[in-house]
């Protein structure tokens, strides 16, 4: 037995390490994009929950800590999450239904482009899967054991998950949903267990979240209970969501992975206590973000939303190609069906890779890389500081049009000081007005940390005209006394011009009579 187990965890471990060297090309051959720029920005600004919670943050501090500042350093905690994922889905699907259903696992989960991607870039996404899988594992544990010791485990999982990503609440109703439709684990509703785990992982994070939101105005939860959601009717966002999900997961694993959820959920309830439970995981993430999808006007089809859904799926497709009681015949059509599909998201990743790593390859062919917002960034950085430095005299403070050029450009410059971002309507959409106020690089403390100094501006042209921003000059005229165009940048792929960036020189910041910065 600990001969069996032994081999599986080499197997295992080999899978991780090749994941792990592919995840590692893309994180240390990619730019820093507007999301981690957002996550090094709040690694240093002290505790935050707003827009999102800490760990991400937190997790990316750590990786700066022991690689400095770098890719290495902001992606360091992703590779490592992502690794960690393939052996807990291992030892979930091996807890459920034996050590070649965990070894299937670890493969599809490694084979998956999605996760290849989550656990490559600097998002809370890599952690939350982690912490995600690893809840179904000592769920399930609780479950067996009936102990309270494994349901107080939970309740801190549960609380860790809460830190990571709000999300994490919707693992409160597919326990739920799994204890309720086992005809083994239904009676545990009635015992102290499950309830001590919710109450002690609410009592954990709750508290402390109120306490910080209530100091700052409660800019967390009227944000995600409000402010981000505007509703209005709209089928092209089911057909986003389809085509977005089909390209991350790949068409032939998406397809085992619904069609194992299905197979556990519905037609064989009453057969698998373990697929029940993993389809109950998978199911209440995918349909939750899939139904209000269609019904605000707001993209809902980010694939990283309701990825933890797809991992429970990964697991219960590796479940299904072990079940028991079925004909060899069978098992072998589905173990040929899972290969392919393996295949085909092998290819799939392998695409995405090149895309990554070689864009202007893919600019040469006639197409336009899927992948621009993860360009230019650092050289835009460069080019600023050049303009900074030919300034003759002080350097100039930066402003940029939006929170995303303010934020990559600091980032890129590993500076935190003198980097401002005017008002702009993406900085409330994605609930930054409150932070970008805590940091102190919004435009009244613009106004108030720098009056008569001199500027450098930065504008991102197809971004803010998208967004139906003002003429770039008329919008930082309002501040400063002169306006003077210095350059304008491209961001270049393949020769193709994928962006455009305009800097100015801004004199004497003085807003004008009758202006006011807007917070």
């Amino acid at each position: 037995m600990r001969a069996r187990l032994r081999r599986e965890l080499a197997i295992v471990a080999a899978i991780a390490a090749a994941s792990l060297v592919v995840r590692a090309a893309f994180a240390l051959g990619t730019d820093v994009f507007q999301d981690e720029a957002l996550y090094w920005w709040q690694a240093y600004g002290g505790l935050s929950f707003s827009p999102h919670p800490p760990a991400g943050p937190l997790l990316m501090h750590a990786g700066l800590l022991l690689f400095g500042h770098g890719l290495a350093g902001v992606r360091a905690g992703s590779l490592v999450a992502g690794t960690a994922s393939i052996f807990v889905a291992y030892a979930l699907a091996r807890a459920m239904y034996g050590g070649r259903a965990g070894l299937w696992a670890a493969l599809l989960f490694a084979l998956c482009p999605l996760f290849v991607a989550v656990g490559a870039v600097a998002t809370p996404d890599a952690l939350l899967l982690l912490v995600w899988l690893s809840f179904i594992y000592v769920a399930w544990r609780a479950a067996q054991a009936r102990t309270a010791v494994w349901w107080a485990a939970l309740g801190v999982v549960f609380a860790a998950g809460m830190y990571t990503k709000y999300m994490m609440v919707l693992a409160a109703p597919s326990l739920g949903l799994a204890l309720l439709l086992s005809k083994e684990d239904r009676r545990l509703l009635k015992t102290p267990g499950p309830w001590l785990a919710g109450a002690l992982g609410t009592a954990l994070f709750a508290p402390v979240l109120l306490l910080w939101d209530w100091r700052h105005g409660w800019p967390t939860l009227s944000y995600h209970l409000g402010a981000r959601h505007v509703w209005a009717f709209t089928w092209g966002q089911i057909e986003n969501y389809v085509f977005s999900h089909l390209g991350a997961i790949s068409p032939l694993l998406i397809a085992g992975v619904l069609w194992a959820l299905v197979h556990w959920f519905l037609w064989r309830r009453g057969r698998s206590r373990a697929g029940i439970w993993i389809a109950s995981f998978g199911w209440v993430p995918i349909v939750f973000f899939l139904a209000p999808s269609a019904f605000t006007e707001r993209t809902m089809t980010r694939v990283q939303w309701d990825a933890v859904g797809y991992a429970a799926g990964i697991v219960a497709f590796a479940l299904l190609l072990r079940e028991r009681g079925v004909r060899g015949r069978v098992l072998r059509r589905r173990r040929r069906f899972a290969l392919a599909g393996m295949g085909v998201a092998g290819a799939t990743l392998a695409g995405t890779l090149v895309v990554m790593l070689w864009p202007g390859l893919v600019v040469r062919l006639g197409m336009n890389p899927p992948v621009t917002r993860l360009l230019g960034w650092s050289e835009l950085a460069e080019r600023v500081q050049q303009a900074r430095e030919e300034w003759p005299g002080q350097p100039a403070f930066i402003v940029g049009d939006s929170f995303r050029t303010a934020l990559c450009v600091g980032f890129h410059l590993n500076t935190r000081n003198g980097v401002y971002t005017l008002f702009h309507p993406s900085n409330r959409r994605y609930g930054l007005t409150e932070e970008l106020k805590r940091w102190r690089i919004d435009e009244p403390s613009m106004v108030e940390d720098r009056a008569g100094q001199d500027a450098l501006y930065v504008h991102e042209y197809h971004f803010s005209s998208r967004a139906g921003a003002d003429d770039p000059a008329t919008r930082i005229h309002r501040f400063f006394s002169r306006v003077e165009k210095v350059a304008d940048f491209y961001v270049v792929r393949g020769g193709r011009q994928l962006k455009h960036f305009g800097l100015f020189h801004c004199y004497d910041l003085e807003p004008k009579p009758g202006v006011r910065a807007v917070r």
